[in-house]
């Protein structure tokens, strides 16, 4: 597992920005370490991504961690990608995969 997705794992679930106001320097550590992240990605690696999503927003932060998640689905691990969304701790983000991923299939 790569280095960053390790330290954004100990850091944990993202904190809401709506309903506390989490400190610069660790918004700005999320940031950092999202942006070190190298696809492609693996399956423990994106269940490690999807393990930190804040419960609604940080900071328009979650967005590159989005993303990120959305690089490891192929229409061939379609019940696979579906599967890691279902582990999403937030609703909110879950629906979000969930649409988007419904969407695709869709078109």
């Amino acid at each position: 597992m790569q280095d960053s997705i390790i330290q954004l794992k100990a850091l944990g679930q993202m904190p809401d920005s709506l309903s506390s106001n989490p400190p610069e320097e660790l918004v700005s550590k999320y940031d950092d370490l999202l942006a070190k992240v190298k696809t492609p990605l693996t399956e423990e690696e994106i269940e490690a991504l999807i393990s930190i999503f804040p419960e609604s927003t940080m900071y328009e932060v979650e967005w590159t961690l989005l993303h990120l998640v959305e690089t490891y689905f192929e229409p061939k691990l379609l019940s696979k990608y579906r599967n890691l969304i279902s582990k999403c701790p937030s609703e909110e983000w879950r629906d979000t995969m969930n649409a988007r991923l419904d969407n695709w299939e869709k078109e």
